[in-house]
């Protein structure tokens, strides 16, 4: 089964935005795990998915009025990235 890695460069400013992050992240049910990385400039948003979601996931986002860029989309197979 494949397993998509998504990253996103978001923009936080206060405590608000990363709670809409979460709030945006759990109306996706093929989410297995993310991470923010804050001290990052570019504030990385880490997603490891079932599904290629990236699209979706960035237009939720806008929704709720957190500035996302998606950067890159890496499939894994069996460990391996593709």
């Amino acid at each position: 089964m494949s397993q998509f890695i998504l990253i996103i460069s978001t923009v936080i400013r206060t405590p608000f935005d990363l709670d809409s992050i979460k709030k945006a992240i759990t109306g996706f049910s093929s989410i297995i795990e993310w991470s923010q990385d804050l001290d990052d400039t570019d504030k990385i948003l880490r997603i490891v998915a079932d599904e290629d979601i990236s699209k979706k996931l960035v237009q939720q986002l806008e929704r709720v009025e957190v500035h996302a860029v998606l950067l890159d989309v890496f499939e894994k197979r069996g460990g391996k990235l593709l």
